[in-house]
């Protein structure tokens, strides 16, 4: 800037002894017109800076927006994760637990079971094997063989004190899936019919992640919102205030 403004001085100053002399030499008019010559291409140069600095600012502003949008989703994704884990490593609590104590744990049938007639009706089967078969294939991704592993375990172990968790594991395989309804489907019953099981809080936010998913904002924000309002204290909840403020 201080060249530009020296170099219009010197024009200036050039062309008033021009005009004052009014006998301008060949060197005068040629010097001039190469000052301005200068002045036209630092004009031109500093024009071409004003407009990469213009699209520079405007890719970073994009840049930086774009930026703050990855690191909130890598936010969540990781947030998603860790409720995944801690969900893991509590189902793998409760099946050493269960193991250790075979035979003495309390068994919480579904809402409306008929335990008599289940349990006439379950043939020799190992329900633990049967259910850490299951699990191992949902670590392992084999979703569809961890849904038909976890519905035989519900059809021959449904009193068992594992079949809330059953029924969540197949809701969680079907989401990997990307098949929303089925998801929902599965999330609505282990609500409904286990409504003391642990798994509550993760069936009701993936439920409403499946309704995001679908495109379904209302249904979503209504359950996220009643996730808030019964489990304020939980991981869940804390996802479902973000995904809140993603949904306005």
């Amino acid at each position: 800037m201080k060249q530009l403004r020296f170099i219009i001085a010197a024009a200036v100053m050039t062309a008033a002894l021009v005009m004052v002399s009014g006998c301008a030499m060949k060197w005068d008019v040629a010097r001039l017109e190469s000052k301005l010559d200068s002045l036209q291409v630092e004009q031109r140069q500093m024009m071409m800076t004003t407009m990469r600095l213009d699209s520079l600012l405007n890719s970073e502003s994009e840049a930086s927006l774009k930026l703050r949008a990855e690191i909130r989703s890598s936010l969540t994704d990781l947030t998603e994760q860790v409720r995944i884990m801690q969900a893991t490593m509590n189902d793998l609590q409760d099946r050493v637990r269960l193991i250790g104590g075979r035979g003495t744990v309390p068994v919480t049938p579904p809402v409306g079971a008929d335990t008599g007639a289940a349990a006439a009706a379950t043939p020799s089967v190992d329900c633990q094997t049967l259910y850490d078969d299951s699990f191992v294939n949902i670590r392992r991704e084999k979703y569809e063989d961890a849904i038909r592993g976890f519905n035989d375990f519900l059809k021959y172990c449904g009193i068992h004190e594992a079949a809330a968790d059953a029924r969540f594991w197949i809701g969680e395989a079907y989401y990997s899936m990307e098949n929303y309804k089925e998801a929902i489907a599965q999330f609505e019953m282990l609500i409904k019919d286990y409504p003391k099981s642990v798994k509550r809080a993760g069936a009701m936010y993936k439920m409403a992640r499946s309704h995001e998913e679908l495109g379904q904002k209302n249904e979503a924000k209504k359950n996220f919102e009643k996730l808030i309002d019964e489990f304020p204290n939980t991981l869940e909840a804390s996802q479902a205030k973000q995904k809140l403020k993603d949904l306005k």
